[in-house]
């Protein structure tokens, strides 16, 4: 089969998506979009080349541009605008494809390129790897094209699979719905028992990317049941303020290391679809959050409401009035002469906000400890 009648059978399949391409491989793009009825297939094409367009198109710049991870996120981001444009239409894709090719300078590591979809219940991910020097960069554009037309071809069933995935994840029903928005949350239990109302005995939430959980969060959160004398549930969101949405590999894998993280003793983790706090508090009413003070100084920022000082007092109102609380933990700072404990300061909040919360001191808890440093150690390994 020609990439032309490739091209032509994907657009009398099923599938309709947004499609990301970033390094390489957009010859994919202009072979769908050459044939008749590409309308059928492409809700929208994106090529977000340099890092600037990337690091808008996610709402952040990624570790890596080019590695299966941001592949996936990149997928979850383009449905997202899928289910937009499609006026939240469950059945659409989002396709993501990040290279790394031959160009004027050397690379460093091996040329290779990795390829995701994300769909309402399914992640899948591949990975290939070019023979460096082996082509130059028309011969590897032309590779990774054809290797992305077979992927979109077999994902909406025009080929057999014959490439294996490096990730694939299809999600239980509540993750799907989480995602969706068909339910703001679910409650999950380590014997794998669900539920979607928040158990009485939660006195407190611990909302947290979690990526990946260390022992400061386990500390933290055994010092937060201490204080509150009430259980505390950790609340991973899949949909954050200012990053890519969670892809279901990720989800799984932040559970699976939570569950396993010895210095966390719960029972209960929520998976939320629940970004802003408004909506955290108006979902969890008269509980108490445990944050650290980076999270408070953005539910502060008056970015997330428009740069609209009017609509960020709106906000902490509404807040306020759920009966919500903030257990704010302080965080270790550097500074020229080293690390400085930054402890929580009433006076550098809005006067709504810092009535809500009551700040852990120093000598009750200090957990000088980040993910950002664990992910950053792990890269230079």
């Amino acid at each position: 089969m020609t990439n032309f009648e490739k091209a032509a059978a994907i657009h009398a399949s099923v599938g309709r998506g947004f499609f990301v391409c970033s390094g390489g491989g957009c010859g994919l793009l202009s072979t769908l979009l050459s044939v008749p009825g590409a309308s059928q297939t492409v809700l929208e094409a994106r090529v977000p080349y340099s890092a600037e367009a990337m690091t808008s198109f996610l709402g952040r710049r990624p570790e890596q541009f080019c590695s299966e991870p941001t592949a996936r996120r990149i997928a979850a981001m383009a449905w997202i605008q899928a289910r937009k444009l499609a006026t939240g239409d469950d059945s659409v894709f989002g396709f993501a494809l990040t290279a790394t090719l031959a160009t004027l300078r050397k690379h460093r590591g091996e040329h290779r390129a990795f390829a995701a979809f994300q769909t309402a219940g399914r992640t899948v991910s591949y990975s290939l790897e070019l023979t460096k020097d082996g082509a130059d960069r028309a011969e590897e554009e032309q590779i990774v094209t054809d290797w992305a037309l077979d992927l979109v071809a077999e994902f909406c069933g025009v080929l057999p699979a014959n490439h294996q995935p490096a990730n694939d994840c299809t999600a239980p029903e509540v993750w799907r719905q989480v995602l969706t928005g068909a339910i703001p949350f679910v409650e999950l239990h380590r014997d794998g028992t669900v539920s979607t109302t928040l158990s009485p005995k939660i006195g407190g939430i611990a909302p947290g990317s979690y990526d990946p959980i260390h022992t400061g969060h386990g500390m933290m959160h055994a010092c937060a049941e201490r204080l509150l004398g009430s259980p505390v549930a950790l609340e991973l969101a899949v949909l954050n303020a200012d990053k890519p949405p969670l892809d279901y590999v990720t989800i799984s894998e932040r559970l699976e290391r939570i569950w396993a993280e010895p210095t966390f003793g719960s029972d209960c983790v929520l998976l939320s679809g629940l970004p802003f706090f408004e909506q955290k508090a108006t979902a969890f009413p008269g509980r108490t959050f445990a944050v650290g003070i980076d999270t408070l100084e953005r539910i502060a920022d008056a970015k997330y409401h428009q740069n609209e000082p009017f609509l960020l007092e709106k906000s902490l109102r509404c807040i306020s009035e759920t009966g919500a609380h903030f257990l704010v933990f302080g965080r270790a700072c550097s500074t020229p002469e080293g690390k400085v404990f930054e402890a929580f300061q009433p006076d550098r909040f809005p006067k709504t906000l810092a009535e809500m919360c009551v700040g852990v001191p120093e000598e009750t808890f200090r957990k000088d400890l980040s993910s950002t440093e664990i992910r950053a150690c792990a890269r230079r390994k």
